[in-house]
């Protein structure tokens, strides 16, 4: 079995069809909407344990990579599959992102402490996909949820 496979079997990548845009302008409650609005990431063993440790270390630093971007992530259990969360906010939340410049596109990544293969895997693959200003844009302009998931999934290599 190659990684690709592997990651595949693994993951549980959701990007939730129900939610395209945050409300929240402020870090810690855009990292709590996002958590609450997907259906995945609601149902982590520790939901509030997990958006704790999100917002714990985005104290410490900050993952707002700049050009409207942020990924923000924390550990899960260990008996769970990593999982990636999108939302999109056309208002801008403040991050304290590199450029200082308000955050469009929010990843949320739970990651199982026994993932991190497959975490870093994931987590390259998105911020390659991010530095190009038309993914960027393409995301932001997305009318069609289901769509965009789809685009995502195949841009990360992922089975449907």
């Amino acid at each position: 079995m190659n990684f690709a496979d592997i990651i595949t079997r693994m993951i549980d990548v959701v990007f939730d069809c129900n939610l395209c845009e945050l409300e929240a302008t402020e870090k810690a409650d855009a990292i709590k909407e996002l958590t609450s609005k997907t259906k995945s990431l609601k149902m982590l063993s520790d939901p509030t344990k997990f958006q704790e440790n999100v917002i714990k270390r985005e104290e410490n630093m900050s993952t707002g990579l700049g050009k409207g971007v942020a990924i923000a992530h924390g550990n899960c259990s260990k008996n769970e599959k990593l999982i990636v969360a999108l939302g999109l906010s056309h208002k801008g939340i403040e991050f304290n992102a590199i450029d200082q410049k308000p955050v469009h596109i929010l990843f949320l990544v739970a990651n199982p402490p026994d993932s991190q293969k497959e975490y870093l895997h994931i987590l390259s693959t998105i911020v390659g996909m991010l530095r190009h200003e038309s993914f960027r844009r393409s995301l932001l302009s997305s009318k069609d949820p289901s769509l965009m998931n789809t685009r995502l999934r195949n841009s990360l290599n992922l089975s449907n």
